[in-house]
């Protein structure tokens, strides 16, 4: 029930503000308590790659690490459609601000904590550019694998903010055994 009223609110609150806007960077961003485990509960994008598969994905894992030179070292755990889980490694290359990133590898041009509370919700903005392509990308991140309303709020507002319409998001599902935290940390 909860869940059906978050999702209601978040295609009602994509149509109220339509637009574009500067994207936030969060303030005195601390890397050392952003660090952890996290789970991605939304995604909203307008990657047409996305699109196509958005109905067909379940909840992915991340175990962030804070390096010593400034820069995030995520180990990504995404469920599989046979039920096995697929691991990926990138590095989120530190910006010029604290909180803002990079990852050249993946063309992210631009990845912007936007929003935390360290606790229980996180908000990445990404821009990708691959060729003449630009895409925007919203991801929300919970430590829990379930949605958080205060994150899930923040998601709305900024995705509209950024142009993105609500048929370009959703809400990732659990995906049943998946790709266990502990799984990451084996890695």
């Amino acid at each position: 029930m909860l869940q059906a009223l978050l999702t209601g609110s978040f295609l009602i609150l994509f149509r109220l503000f339509p637009g574009q806007a500067q994207v936030p960077i969060q303030a005195n961003f601390d890397a050392s308590q952003f660090q952890g485990t996290w789970y991605v509960v939304g995604v909203a994008s307008d990657d047409q790659s996305f699109l196509d598969s958005k109905d067909n994905m379940k909840m992915p894992v991340v175990l962030v690490t804070s390096l010593a030179n400034g820069d995030l070292g995520l180990k990504f755990g995404y469920p599989t459609l046979d039920g096995r889980c697929q691991k990926m490694d990138m590095t989120f290359t530190k910006g010029a601000t604290e909180g803002q990133f990079s990852n050249p590898a993946m063309a992210q041009t631009d990845i912007r904590v936007a929003f935390t509370d360290y606790q229980h919700f996180a908000l990445l903005y990404f821009k990708t550019q691959k060729g003449d392509v630009q895409n925007i990308w919203l991801q929300l991140y919970a430590r829990a694998p379930e949605l958080f309303p205060e994150g899930a709020q923040k998601m709305q507002l900024l995705a509209s903010q950024v142009g993105l319409s609500p048929s370009q998001g959703a809400l990732l599902p659990k995906s049943g055994k998946g790709c266990p935290p502990s799984a990451l940390q084996a890695c």
